[in-house]
């Protein structure tokens, strides 16, 4: 079993060697992940502003002190929501920012002195995370609301008895799309002494077995030239 795992982890490892290969120079240096509460220094963890809005997207949309024209909207499969008064907008494509304003923009047209919109999004349906490795149900699953990596193993049925918490690894492409690995201390998580660390759209996580450390190390070392990793 352990051979096994082993080798599934080398094998994604390998497999990022390729996209390293044929893709941009990657970092020696990665920013930290950015924890759930906002605080510590990394800036790569994607923040609402800038997550790209898509289709199956759930939206809360206020206007403030226009409760008629305020509700829940979510993005149909060609981009659009429908609100009241203006109808059909498309925001696939884009920001939370930039749909507030386009909103505002097109309410303030006729129907709203200074409108004042504001959007939550409730469910980021059109991202997805990768759970891999030493975890009971591997596999694809969509992100639905800000996802801490608590939370991303849960879905996947929480790491196994045999698991290494102390190096789960999490591959993430940073704003050059290199992609980086950034290696967490989940015990130390569990025990309260490092903030859970938020998981972002297209983000992958690899739980290794205990008793692989050298493995992991060796194969760390072989990629240090391609991949850049981080202690969070």
């Amino acid at each position: 079993m352990e051979v096994a795992i082993r080798c599934s982890v080398a094998c994604l490892l390998f497999g990022f060697v390729s996209l390293a290969w044929a893709g941009p120079e990657m970092s020696s240096a990665p920013m930290p992940l950015t924890p759930l509460d906002g605080s510590g220094s990394g800036a790569v963890a994607l923040a609402t502003s800038d997550y790209i809005l898509g289709p199956s997207d759930l939206l809360q949309i206020d206007i403030f002190q226009v409760d008629e024209l305020s509700g829940t909207e979510r993005i149909n499969a060609a981009g659009y929501i429908k609100m009241p008064l203006i109808g059909l907008v498309k925001l696939a494509g884009l920001s939370r920012e930039q749909s507030e304003d386009l909103i505002t923009e097109l309410y303030a047209e006729g129907y709203l002195q200074d409108p004042q919109v504001n959007i939550d999004i409730m469910e980021y349906v059109s991202h997805q995370i990768t759970v891999l490795g030493h975890v009971t149900n591997p596999g694809v699953y969509p992100l639905k609301g800000k996802t801490t990596l608590l939370q991303a193993l849960a879905m996947a049925g929480d790491a196994g008895a045999l698991a290494n918490e102390e190096e789960v690894v999490v591959f993430r492409s940073d704003s050059t799309g290199a992609v980086v690995g950034y290696v967490v201390n989940l015990e130390a998580v569990l025990a309260g002494a490092t903030v859970d660390p938020e998981i972002i759209g297209n983000d992958k996580v690899v739980v290794p077995v205990s008793g692989s450390k050298s493995f992991i190390q060796g194969i760390t070392n072989t990629l240090r030239g391609f991949v850049g990793f981080a202690t969070f």
